[in-house]
C-alpha cells in the first residue's frame, strides 16, 4: 500500500496547538488553577478553538468523579456530555457530567457510569 508523500508527512508532523485561558478562574484560584492539555483528532485551528473554549466552559471550578448507576443499558455514553436527573444528590435540577466510564450490569440491571461533575 503505498501513501501520498505530503499526506504521510502530514501523519508524522507534530500535532497543532491551540491555547484557551479562563482569566476569572484564575483570578478566583490563583497558584491553585492548573493547565490542562488535551489531545484530539481536531484538525483545523478553527475548530480546535472552538472546542477548547467548550473544555473551559466544562471547567471553571473544582471537579468530582462520582459513579452513579442508571437505568438501561448505556456504553454508548463514554465520552459525552449528558444531563442527569436524579430526586437525590443535587441532581433534581438536571446536572450536566462528563462520562468517564460505563459498566453494564448484567441483565438489565442498569449501567454504573463514572462521570465527572462539576462542584
Amino acid at each position: 500500500m503505498s501513501v501520498d508523500g505530503d499526506f504521510a508527512a502530514w501523519l508524522q508532523s507534530e500535532e497543532m496547538t491551540t491555547v484557551a485561558a479562563d482569566a476569572a478562574a484564575a483570578a478566583k484560584w490563583g497558584s491553585l488553577a492548573i493547565d490542562t492539555r488535551i489531545s484530539s483528532p481536531i484538525a483545523f485551528a478553527a475548530d480546535a478553538a472552538i472546542e477548547a473554549d467548550r473544555q473551559l466552559d466544562f471547567r471553571p471550578g473544582p471537579l468530582a468523579v462520582e459513579v452513579l448507576r442508571i437505568p438501561g443499558l448505556h456504553l454508548e455514553l463514554i465520552g459525552e456530555v449528558v444531563t442527569l436527573r436524579a430526586d437525590k444528590g443535587g441532581y433534581s435540577a438536571g446536572i450536566d457530567v462528563f462520562v468517564l466510564g460505563a459498566d453494564e450490569i448484567d441483565g438489565d440491571g442498569g449501567t454504573k457510569l463514572t462521570v465527572l461533575r462539576r462542584m
